[in-house]
């Protein structure tokens, strides 16, 4: 028998299922080796199809083909087309989901997904629950017998036996799922009829019944502006991460999902990320697994594209603009990418990307105006949900779902190296920032440890006992040596505090003061310190500071920010100094005699800070009516920026000065990039403010 003759009878065989071990072995290498046995294959099934199709007009009714049919033989009919079905688009091994052993269509121990032999199996499943079910099929939670473990069937619906496309939908679900050997992809075990209810079904491992869309839920219930350290937003991140290489799989392999969704998604609570329903899959022309298809040529996608009821291929929420138009031929893998891109959306926001576009659609032309406007309008941004949204994590999720498919990433892979650099870069950023938290906490305690040495050192000024010997003087003693001795404890007090400026002691009557006493550093030589002869003394309108340092108890200190202790601009002024004050009594008549005063200067309590602190980043402090008192950039002081308003020359803080009017503190939960704290003195109605910003390069 030449060898041609003995292809033909075993392709002849093959579609009868007659075939052995050996046989279907025989066939695989020949069909690959000749061209001729190949076109021969292909006239055998276009044969076995038209008998198929000639059978399913009669069962219609159309007696034009085969007139007088009785109601049994039509039964019988109706099974052998389904059987036909099952044999000409290739049945991978099966059992049933009920409790008898069924005889299955099952494939070759080689592995071979061709249909070539048929067996019996004492595998079976017993019905656990139902799961849940979609437009095509019900899943299955059940109990295998045989290896003792829990699975998760699927079977196609009643109601959808009678539609040959369902049928080859439901059996491509399972020949593309069976042909995807990843992790991130669920397994598929059997695939067959079931002995009873000739149903198609398929077993595959049972992953849960949680999704990614509960986590997404479950995130956004809990507030993820409160996810301060960002671990949840990581986690789910994470997760996309692992759905992003399992597409990524299948594109390798020319097969795209077409319906990617976060209810697609299985998760369970050890990290495995699992991609469900494969239902709407298409298998490019050029793929290797179409090789393993080709004898199911009938399961076209203009065909297959379509479900029962007319609609669009896809979840129209998470739909891209090319599937809402109905444009097949521009499907590819950058249709997925837009729907990896949907699930960053909904991560991002909580909700479906199309979720408000749905609401405004009228509900007698749902579909047709959602599906226009996705096909026609603009991409939608995640910060109209909400302004917790990192700005570089919503542009990755902008451009996977430009409505143009050029601009978008090239591939899954592209989109997740972008995230996961995204990532990297918080996780930098977020020991930067956290860096910053600290540095900006100890700035603001180390100012504060400056106001309370002032405080202290003010109350130790007044309590000097030359003090009331100026107030009531002896006629034996002369009052400039009662001064001179005052002026020499200040000398030294200034000499050992390099931060104090100024100490003066003033003598108040009405409305009016008089200094009696003025200790000061040199206004170029900080290092030189002297008494202010008695002509320079300065007397005038006392002013707003002086009038609440005034009405304080005794040893009860007033701290302010003011531009001179003794001038009539008091904390209006934009050059201001730390300033304590407390009330002076007479021990004898215990009436208000004075005030003393200690002011320090500013910026060599900020060149200090500048010196010891480790943030690298743009560094600010600012005063209650917002200009700048420091400015540095890099460890480095700026000038020529005091006393210009914070706005005006970094923008980015305005939230945090915003916040700072009622909270101590401003978090960035954001961007991690802006760290805003303040410190309120004594009076509680004025402080002072630090904000940092991480550099740029962090």
């Amino acid at each position: 028998m030449s060898n041609d003759q003995r292809a033909s009878q075993l392709i002849s065989k093959s579609l009868r299922h007659q075939l052995d071990t050996e046989e279907a072995a025989e066939v695989e290498a020949n069909l690959q080796q000749s061209a001729g046995s190949r076109r021969f294959a292909k006239l055998s099934k276009a044969i076995e199809e038209s008998v198929s199709e000639i059978a399913g007009m009669a069962e219609e009714g159309d007696d034009s083909v085969c007139p007088g049919l009785s109601g049994d033989a039509k039964k019988r009919l109706r099974s052998s087309v389904r059987d036909a079905i099952l044999r000409n688009s290739g049945s991978t091994d099966g059992t049933a989901s009920g409790v008898s052993a069924p005889t299955l269509i099952t494939s070759s121990g080689s592995g071979s997904r061709s249909g070539m032999e048929t067996r019996q199996t004492g595998s079976r499943f017993n019905i656990v629950r139902k799961l849940g079910e979609g437009g095509l099929g019900t899943v299955w939670l059940a109990r295998d017998e045989k290896l003792r473990r829990t699975v998760a069937i699927k079977e196609m619906k009643p109601a959808a036996l009678e539609s040959e496309v369902a049928w080859q939908r439901f059996h491509r679900e399972a020949e593309i799922t069976g042909h995807l050997e990843h992790p991130g992809i669920v397994p598929l075990y059997q695939f067959g009829l079931d002995s009873e209810t000739q149903q198609p079904f398929y077993a595959m491992r049972f992953v849960g019944k949680r999704t990614l869309q509960d986590a997404i839920r479950e995130h956004h219930d809990r507030g993820p502006c409160r996810d301060k350290e960002g671990l949840r937003l990581h986690r789910l991140l994470g997760d996309f991460l692992r759905v992003c290489q399992a597409i990524a799989y299948a594109h390798s392999r020319g097969v795209i999902h077409r319906d990617l969704k976060p209810e697609n998604v299985a998760i369970d609570s050890f990290g495995q990320v699992t991609v469900l329903d494969w239902g709407l899959a298409r298998v490019l022309e050029s793929a290797e697994i179409g090789t393993h298809l080709l004898l199911n040529e009938s399961s076209d996608d203009s065909l297959l594209g379509q479900t029962m009821a007319g609609e669009v291929v896809g979840t129209p929420l998470y739909m891209s603009p090319e599937q809402a138009a109905g444009d097949l031929d521009a499907i590819d893998e950058r249709t997925d990418v837009y729907g990896l891109g949907a699930i960053l959306f909904s991560i991002l926001t909580g909700h479906a990307p199309h979720e408000r576009t749905a609401e405004m659609s009228e509900s007698d032309v749902r579909v047709k105006t959602i599906l226009k406007a996705i096909a026609s309008g603009e991409t939608p941004r995640p910060s109209d949900y909400g302004s917790c949204i990192p700005r570089e994590l919503e542009s990755i999720c902008v451009r996977a779902m430009e409505r143009r498919q050029y601009l978008r990433f090239e591939s899954a892979t592209e989109l997740a190296e972008a995230v996961e650099r995204w990532m990297a870069g918080q996780t930098n950023r977020a020991g930067a920032y956290e860096t910053l938290r600290m540095e900006g906490r100890e700035l603001k305690n180390d100012f504060g440890a400056v106001v309370e040495d002032l405080e202290s050192n003010v109350r130790f000024a007044s309590l000097l006992p030359p003090i009331q010997q100026l107030i009531r003087p002896d006629d034996d003693n002369d009052e400039n040596i009662w001064r001179d001795r005052l002026a020499t404890i200040y000398t030294g007090l200034l000499r050992a505090k390099p931060a104090f400026s100024r100490i003066v002691f003033s003598k108040i009557e009405g409305d009016e003061f008089s200094e009696i006493v003025r200790v000061e550093r040199h206004s170029r030589d900080r290092s030189t310190v002297r008494k202010v002869p008695k002509s320079r003394l300065r007397s005038g309108t006392v002013n707003d500071f002086i009038r609440k340092a005034m009405a304080n108890q005794p040893e009860e200190v007033v701290s302010s920010l003011v531009c001179d202790p003794l001038c009539e601009k008091g904390e209006t002024c934009q050059e201001p100094q730390l300033v304590a004050g407390l009330p002076v009594f007479d021990d004898e008549t215990e009436e208000l005699f004075g005030v003393i005063m200690i002011d320090c200067d500013l910026g060599s309590i900020f060149d200090r800070q500048l010196k010891s602190t480790r943030a690298t980043g743009t560094i600010m402090a600012a005063c209650d009516t917002f200009h700048t008192l420091m400015h540095a950039e890099g460890g480095r002081a700026v000038e020529g920026s005091g006393a210009r308003p914070v706005a005006e020359l970094h923008p980015e803080f305005a939230p945090a000065i915003e916040a700072l009017q009622t909270d101590l503190e401003y978090i960035d939960d954001t961007d991690q990039a802006v760290y805003g704290v303040r410190l309120w003195l004594v009076d509680r109605v004025h402080g002072l403010m630090y904000l940092l910003k991480v550099d740029e390069e962090d």
